[in-house]
């Protein structure tokens, strides 16, 4: 039962993987790509990580201010996630990731160094081909690495690996700086709002995902209570009797805006905030009943503030 249930996983995740995939494939030449600082990406996404990885990886950051791209902040998140969860997975026993990034001529150079497993000349020939993975079944897919080359290209550049087995891996990415960068005419709101113990349902297929948002939501003084099916979250709503709901938007099998209907026939007045690995919230198509209960979207990965700021307008304190 337990290997079934393992390649039952891998196939749903990969389900899950194919489907991003296909929506940034499809979404590729509506991509805006706006002025975005490379530092204030990685910083975000190593302050969500170093949440949830394991402490017996050191994580050193070395990252230059003003690395001023043409962008998109939810892709390069996820680029960075994805290298980030590879070093941690070359690391079972413990190691040092770097993250460095700095400018090197009309370049911005963000370099990803871990001191893992490594992999030999044959596993880095193949490294970036979709559907190619070393990892056992249930641990991946291969895609992490093909969709993070794609992300990369279609911010005109590139990305290297260099790597040795017992050497560890290092990922070197190029990206084309802004020559005259426009002038930020307003600070990001930085204020943190707490919660007052609030009972806050999560539901994301995606377990680095529903652990990184959990943690934050915790540590905001919420009362985060975590499911990785949708199905999981209709049966257990009336027990759970959840103040907001934080609901992935795709998932395998019944995806978010399925869930949020059947929630629905259970609270017609719920709440709920929609999260996706994207920065537009496309909620067109949807029907009245839908959009009501939707209070809120957020982008994956998020920060402390973005997450405390739009939780608090969902509950309406």
């Amino acid at each position: 039962e337990e290997v079934s249930r393992s390649i039952y996983d891998s196939v749903e995740k990969g389900v899950d993987l194919i489907n991003n995939l296909l929506r940034f494939s499809q979404k590729g030449e509506q991509i805006q790509l706006v002025d975005v600082d490379l530092s204030d990406v990685l910083t975000k996404t190593v302050e969500i990580i170093a949440r949830v990885f394991n402490k017996n990886i050191e994580i050193v950051v070395d990252v230059e201010k003003n690395l001023i791209i043409k962008g998109n902040h939810a892709l390069l998140s996820q680029v960075f996630t994805n290298l980030f969860t590879n070093a941690r997975d070359a690391m079972p026993n413990g190691g040092r990731l770097h993250i460095e990034a700095k400018k090197e001529g009309d370049m911005a150079v963000a370099v990803v160094a871990d001191t893992g497993c490594g992999m030999d000349e044959e596993i880095l020939g193949k490294i970036f081909d979709p559907f190619v993975t070393f990892k056992e079944v249930g641990k991946g897919t291969g895609l992490g690495l093909s969709s993070t080359h794609g992300i990369i290209q279609q911010h005109k550049g590139s990305i290297s690996v260099w790597s040795k087995p017992g050497l560890g891996t290092t990922f070197k990415i190029h990206l084309p700086l802004v020559k005259f960068p426009k002038e930020q005419t307003a600070k990001v709101e930085r204020e943190i709002i707490p919660g007052k113990g609030e009972k806050v349902l999560i539901v994301d297929d995606e377990p680095f995902a529903l652990n990184a948002i959990s943690n934050l939501a915790a540590s905001l003084g919420y009362k985060p209570i975590s499911v990785n099916r949708s199905v999981e979250a209709v049966t257990n709503y009336e027990q759970v009797a959840p103040d907001l709901v934080i609901m992935d938007r795709v998932m395998p099998g019944m995806d978010g805006i399925a869930c949020i209907k059947e929630i629905i026939k259970v609270d017609p007045k719920a709440r709920i905030v929609i999260v996706s690995g994207y920065d537009e919230a496309d909620l067109n198509g949807l029907d009245e009943t839908v959009k009501r209960v939707i209070k809120g979207y957020l982008t994956k990965p998020c920060t402390l503030a973005e997450l405390s700021r739009t939780l608090s307008r969902a509950l309406g304190t």
